[in-house]
């Protein structure tokens, strides 16, 4: 652990950091140990290069130990800074919400290759950052985004006033119980596709940390899906489409079915891992 005793550089931190970690199977071990000096130090990432030979103070050593006893106990570092990045841009998060996740950003690469859209409903939007991107970049003239948890859209809210989004309207809704009673031109989401038998296998600090309810539907993971499937011409415009995140090659044929069932056709997209990641559907010609 980092000794009170030592004299302790910036590079000497970022050095032990990225062994240490990497010591205890963390993933990015150099970046978080980055992140965490950042955060203490409040200074950008390329400060740190360019005072690498600063030496931090006790006050400041204190406060990156006990950030280091925190992720090695399994808590990610996004929580523990309370910030987490999307599509280049950092969004203040909490335990209320998912940490968002480079994955998900292919839902904002497809959004860029539409038409200019008119109406976008985000459903399921947590910390909000699906919404507020899609209109930071300009992809839709009115953005609407709901969630089921008060206190993921109050954490919603705040990113939208922190980043200057101004073109969204975000509610507490419940899609499964709740019907809309307006039409969109595009509807996205990421909704919780965890089976629940599946739960117990998640990382830790996936299950400790994120929601359970954007996780799980406490079922077989496809409860949403279905719903959509059955409220696509009720959700949607002519020619509307949904874009949805899943979990994978596993939901990959049964997400197929689901729509299928209904008329709709499929296109599947793979993320940057080589897996398969996103759906968009439309009601057949």
């Amino acid at each position: 652990m980092i000794s009170e005793a030592k004299r302790w550089r910036i590079i000497d931190l970022i050095n032990w950091g990225e062994e240490h970690f990497t010591q205890k199977d963390i993933d990015n071990a150099r970046f978080e140990m980055e992140w965490f000096l950042c955060h203490v130090l409040n200074y950008k990432r390329i400060d740190l290069y360019i005072r690498f030979e600063d030496i931090l103070c006790e006050k400041d050593l204190f406060k990156l130990r006990k950030m280091v006893q925190r992720r090695l106990a399994g808590e990610p570092f996004q929580h523990i800074i309370s910030k987490g990045s999307f599509y280049g841009r950092d969004f203040i998060i909490d335990k209320n919400v998912l940490v968002p996740r480079p994955e998900t950003e292919i839902i904002i690469e497809r959004l860029k290759l539409k038409e200019k859209i008119n109406s976008l409903l985000d459903i399921g939007t947590g910390s909000g950052c699906i919404a507020i991107t899609a209109s930071l970049e300009g992809l839709a003239k009115n953005i609407f985004a709901t969630d089921i948890s008060p206190r993921a859209v109050k954490i919603a809210k705040k990113n939208m006033n922190f980043l200057k989004a101004d073109n969204i309207q975000f509610s507490v809704h419940d899609f499964l119980q709740s019907p809309f009673n307006t039409k969109f031109d595009v509807v996205v989401s990421n909704p919780p596709y965890i089976a629940i038998n599946q739960f117990h296998n998640l990382q830790i600090e996936v299950r400790d940390y994120d929601p359970s309810t954007a996780l799980t539907d406490n079922r077989d993971g496809l409860t949403f899906y279905r719903k959509f499937s059955n409220q696509f011409d009720k959700l949607l415009n002519p020619n509307g489409i949904l874009i949805l995140e899943f979990g994978g090659k596993e939901q990959k044929l049964h997400i197929e079915h689901i729509f299928s069932s209904n008329k709709l056709t499929t296109h599947f997209y793979k993320d940057l891992q080589n897996q398969w990641r996103v759906v968009e559907v439309r009601r057949c010609s």
